[in-house]
């Protein structure tokens, strides 16, 4: 009788203490990044973390959410969240508060998805108005060595000078 409890009582801790999520699929996803144009700066948290194109490797969310932003000498920095689904292997944790409890402190409970990004980065723009002007009145471009986008709200018009 005492064989078949402590058997049953070890069935039901090992059902009690697994983290399924945090098992069955880790505790990172591999994110795919790619921008319009190349080589764009990828930060996470203030840090570099590589350059457009790439893969990246994340810590799971759990209830937190993960900024990215991509920045690129002359063009706007794009910000953007990455999107994060519930991670259905947690399910097997059934009852298990302990297994739960892993995953919720482990991020496993939920996963990225989409875990692939395509980003179009703009340059940067500036108004027409605000450009310097000539003795004649014609229009001088910075002598930047980036793309500018000059905007005619006016017209309606908006060139990219590259």
């Amino acid at each position: 009788m005492i064989k078949e409890i402590t058997v049953a009582f070890m069935i039901a801790a090992a059902f009690m203490v697994t983290g399924c999520a945090t098992i069955l699929t880790g505790t990172t996803d591999d994110i795919t990044i790619n921008s319009t144009p190349d080589g764009a700066d990828i930060m996470i948290g203030g840090l570099k973390v590589g350059k457009t194109p790439a893969t990246i490797t994340v810590k799971r969310p759990g209830f937190g959410d993960k900024e990215i932003v991509l920045k690129l000498e002359g063009y706007e920095i794009r910000t953007f969240l990455l999107k994060k689904t519930f991670n259905t292997a947690a399910i097997c944790n059934l009852a298990g508060v302990l297994g739960w409890g892993i995953d919720v402190l482990t991020g496993s409970v939920f996963k990225y998805d989409p875990t692939s990004y395509n980003v179009e980065l703009d340059a940067i723009a500036v108004n027409i108005e605000d450009l310097p002007r000539d003795s004649f009145g014609r229009i001088s471009l910075p002598d930047w060595d980036q793309p500018i986008r000059v905007i005619d709200k006016e017209n309606e018009v908006s060139l990219l000078f590259y």
